[in-house]
């Protein structure tokens, strides 16, 4: 894998043009808005409730609910609709608006382990990851996604990162990640270097992840080839230093 020194936006300006893409987590649509300026894909489907976690997907009781409701999908279940609420409403309303006339843009209010059943298979030359950060739902992220992807797509996703705020909020993104990789013939392209570091990942080089991948390292943009297995434990450390704030410090050291 490599250790890349710049940050997800700065990413996206090597990602080939006009490829089909996903945004799982959109929030008010700021890195939404960052894909279409530097990707400029021919579809970008933002996928996300705009609302509060379901009963039953919290980290507790999350295997059992995402068992049923895979169960339920495979009889052709259909879904309701995210439960509406003030807040989420008026954040959904701002999105459709910022992004209204965009040809380009779909929007899909609902949730990503539920939305999945919607794309076909192959779809997508790339998704981004950034909505529940529960592992069990992040895995199921990255297996139902996964297989939307074309052959050659680039899965990639947010806050792949371990610190005190990570352990409070009982974060699972680099655990699930970590099993996605065992389970699966995808394998760790890099991350990047800064807080809440992105994670790429890709089965094979002969598609769009190949040209990405081709793209930055033909650029001036400095990186660190690293063994893959490092990425288990990577982690954010704080340096508290005598005058400032505590200082990010990214490592690979195990425990301490």
């Amino acid at each position: 894998m490599f250790y890349v020194m710049t940050s997800r936006e700065q990413l996206l300006q090597f990602f080939p043009k006009g490829g089909v893409g996903a945004e799982i987590g959109v929030a008010e649509g700021d890195f939404s808005a960052a894909i279409l300026a530097a990707a400029c894909p021919s579809e970008l489907h933002l996928i996300d409730p705009w609302s509060h976690l379901e009963p039953g997907s919290e980290r507790l009781d999350a295997a059992g609910f995402l068992g049923a409701l895979h169960e339920a999908r495979a009889r052709g279940d259909g879904f309701e609709a995210p439960p509406h609420n003030q807040a989420g409403d008026e954040q959904h309303g701002r999105v459709l608006a910022r992004f209204a006339g965009g040809e380009q843009v779909r929007v899909h209010r609902q949730y990503s382990y539920k939305a999945v059943a919607g794309f076909a298979e192959a779809m997508f030359d790339f998704v981004y990851l950034d909505g529940n950060h529960n592992y069990e739902v992040v895995l199921k992220d990255l297996q139902d996604f996964a297989v939307r992807l074309k052959p050659g797509g680039l899965l990639f996703g947010h806050d792949f990162f371990e610190d005190d705020f990570a352990s409070r909020e009982h974060y699972g993104v680099i655990e699930a990640v970590n099993t996605f990789l065992k389970r699966s013939d995808f394998r760790l392209l890099m991350l990047t270097w800064e807080p809440f570091s992105t994670f790429c990942l890709a089965i094979s080089l002969d598609g769009f992840a190949g040209a990405f991948l081709t793209n930055l390292l033909d650029s001036e943009v400095p990186l660190i080839e690293l063994p893959d297995g490092l990425a288990s434990s990577y982690r954010d450390k704080a340096h508290p230093r005598r005058i400032g704030p505590p200082r990010r410090i990214p490592s690979f050291v195990s425990g301490g």
